[in-house]
């Protein structure tokens, strides 16, 4: 009976995992093309990035008060990747809000950060 239930949890824990996969792989295809909201990229995205870029200043400083500089370098490197993938999404999908407005706006908030994130 106890591997009945251990069954059953794997197999719907999988099945969960498969359906959340094909989710994000469509939600990555859809923004790669520009179809998807811009509230989508901005938030959910958005705060993703958000918390990495974070947590990669800080343990890239840790790093180059540890006289690691080069790892610290790359660690830059790297935020200045994920935040430019970030962007290419949201820029793609600028266009796809209710008020025509937000389009430029959030063009300039993404040119502003993409030239924050180069400075720090």
């Amino acid at each position: 009976m106890p591997s009945n239930f251990v069954t059953t949890i794997v197999k719907s824990v999988t099945a969960w995992q498969r359906r959340w996969r094909v989710r994000l792989k469509r939600f990555l295809q859809r923004s790669a093309r520009g179809n998807e909201r811009l509230w989508k990229i901005w938030w959910l995205g958005g705060l993703a990035v958000g918390w990495s870029a974070s947590v990669l200043v800080v343990v890239a400083e840790n790093l180059r008060d540890a006289d690691h500089h080069v790892w610290g370098d790359v660690l830059d490197f790297a935020r200045l990747l994920i935040y430019y993938a970030w962007l290419r999404f949201a820029w793609r999908c600028a266009g796809n809000v209710d008020r025509p407005l937000w389009a430029p706006v959030s063009r300039f908030a993404l040119s502003a950060g993409l030239v924050f994130m180069a400075i720090l």
